[in-house]
């Protein structure tokens, strides 16, 4: 749970919230970037199956700085990474602001890897 003290009064998030604004700002990009851990390795059947597996895989705290986020995704090949790993700080930053009113501090990407017939291993990380 984060709990925030602002004007009006408290405010507690659960972290799975906050998970799951960031798996739908994935999911916008119609299968081009897959959550996975920080390995590389994409999760099984669970998230297909409605489950919160990916939330596992995600880094979200808050510390006396604010909200900090860290993302691990794989993106398919063909994909611009410099283009997708941007809108989707942007696409994060802006629903967790909107949606729970905590601005968060920062918020990474890491694209751990990039898939074709199988994974090839990355590590490039964009952070605002």
């Amino acid at each position: 749970m984060i709990t925030v003290e602002t004007d009006l009064g408290t405010i507690t998030v659960n972290k799975a919230a906050i998970g799951k604004i960031i798996i739908e700002a994935a999911r916008k990009f119609d299968g081009k970037v897959i959550i996975s851990n920080h390995k590389g390795k994409v999760p099984g059947w669970v998230p297909k199956l409605g489950g919160m597996d990916e939330i596992n895989h995600m880094e979200i705290e808050l510390n006396e700085n604010g909200l900090d986020i860290r993302v691990f995704v794989v993106l398919r090949f063909g994909t611009s990474i410099t283009q997708v790993t941007n809108q989707m700080v942007d696409e994060i930053h802006n629903n967790i602001k909107n949606m729970t009113g905590m601005e968060p501090n920062s918020v990474a990407v890491v694209v751990t890897g990039v898939l074709s017939k199988h994974v090839a291993p990355r590590h490039i990380e964009v952070t605002r």
